[in-house]
């Protein structure tokens, strides 16, 4: 899933999915956290995670630049879509069982009917933190089915949908609608414009980010952090400023990123962007089975006393152990856990 000009490869768009992780890893980190909310990771997510945007983006960019072109075909679709509903499927019994397991950790109890009717539920209502994947597989359906129509009728009403779901969804559908569409059902229409003005711009956009200056990128990232600065319980009169601060999020990562790609320190966090279905796949259970953990040797009410240091500490952990156990094994079989075989990803004449 990484982009290629010719032989060269752009790194720093590895350095913006590592960011992009980092961000999504956060945010379930703190969600799972025994006790009070941590006030510095609240803060970072109110205001500066676009974690969804930019992976959607970055995903446009990466792996359907080529189903715009006049000449895909139905084969060069299925090569792109299958590897994700691939991973979709393979890990949904991880799904099932993570969150089993942090029912009984955190709440002393499992919704046994509730968690097997969403499992059963998961190709038409997406289920656990992984909907991305299945997402993604429709918006890589929906370039290629959209490829032949002029890039305003396409990206105009999806950018007209953002606006109105990331601004004014939960207000307009009502809480207990919204709950019940969930995040994959919430996320496949609101995010759609990020995977189609990635791939239909993906030159440009690589562009853009590389020739920015500096008085750009300046401006760029000051608009970022005053649009962030609206909290995201923001009444309905500034909502708007959501999507404002989403698009000024993925430039100002991905000029970042650029920056950042520079110096040799941001190796690990590349990597982890070079590899970032790993991560993706793994956090939440690793952050499941460390709260169990805790709770097996009573370390919960610690945990719980101290959120900040748990919050950061899972999403560290989480980040990185399953990639440094896999990158040394990462040419064997267990690859197939975070890589469809090849029968998948090789269009078939």
């Amino acid at each position: 899933m990484s982009w290629r000009n010719g032989s060269c490869r752009t790194t720093w768009l590895d350095t913006a999915k590592g960011f992009a992780i980092l961000g999504i890893v956060l945010i379930h980190a703190a969600s799972w956290a025994p006790g009070q909310p941590s006030v510095p990771a609240e803060w970072i997510l109110d205001r500066l995670v676009v974690s969804l945007p930019l992976f959607f983006v970055a995903s446009g960019v990466v792996g359907a630049r080529s189903l715009t072109e006049e000449a895909a075909g139905a084969r060069l679709v299925a090569a792109r879509v299958a590897p994700l509903l691939y991973l979709y499927i393979l890990w949904q019994p991880a799904v099932l069982g993570y969150r089993m397991l942090g029912d009984l950790v955190l709440h002393d109890r499992i919704d046994l009917i509730g968690e097997l009717i969403r499992f059963a539920a998961a190709p038409l209502r997406p289920n656990g933190e992984i909907w991305y994947l299945w997402a993604l597989a429709i918006h890589f359906v929906l370039v290629w089915a959209t490829r032949r129509v002029p890039a305003v009728l396409v990206l105009g009403p999806s950018f007209a949908l953002f606006v109105v779901l990331d601004g004014w969804g939960r207000t307009l559908l009502g809480d207990h609608l919204w709950h019940v569409l969930g995040p994959g059902l919430q996320g496949l229409p609101q995010f759609a414009f990020f995977t189609l003005i990635g791939a239909r711009f993906a030159g440009s956009i690589i562009a853009m980010v590389e020739r920015a200056g500096l008085p750009v990128i300046v401006l760029v990232i000051a608009g970022w952090l005053a649009a962030g600065r609206v909290p995201s319980v923001a009444p309905v009169t500034v909502a708007p400023l959501g999507p404002v601060k989403h698009l000024f999020g993925v430039a100002a990562v991905l000029l970042l990123s650029r920056l950042a790609d520079l110096s040799t320190w941001i190796a690990p966090l590349r990597t982890i962007g070079r590899y970032s279905v790993v991560p993706y796949l793994t956090h939440t259970a690793v952050i499941v089975v460390m709260l169990a953990i805790a709770g097996v040797v009573g370390l919960l009410p610690v945990a719980a006393a101290h959120p900040t240091i748990t919050t950061f500490t899972l999403m560290a952990t989480a980040s990185v152990l399953v990639l440094v156990v896999y990158l040394p094994v990462r040419s064997t079989r267990a690859s197939l856990l975070f890589t469809a075989p090849a029968r998948f990803r090789v269009p078939r004449p």
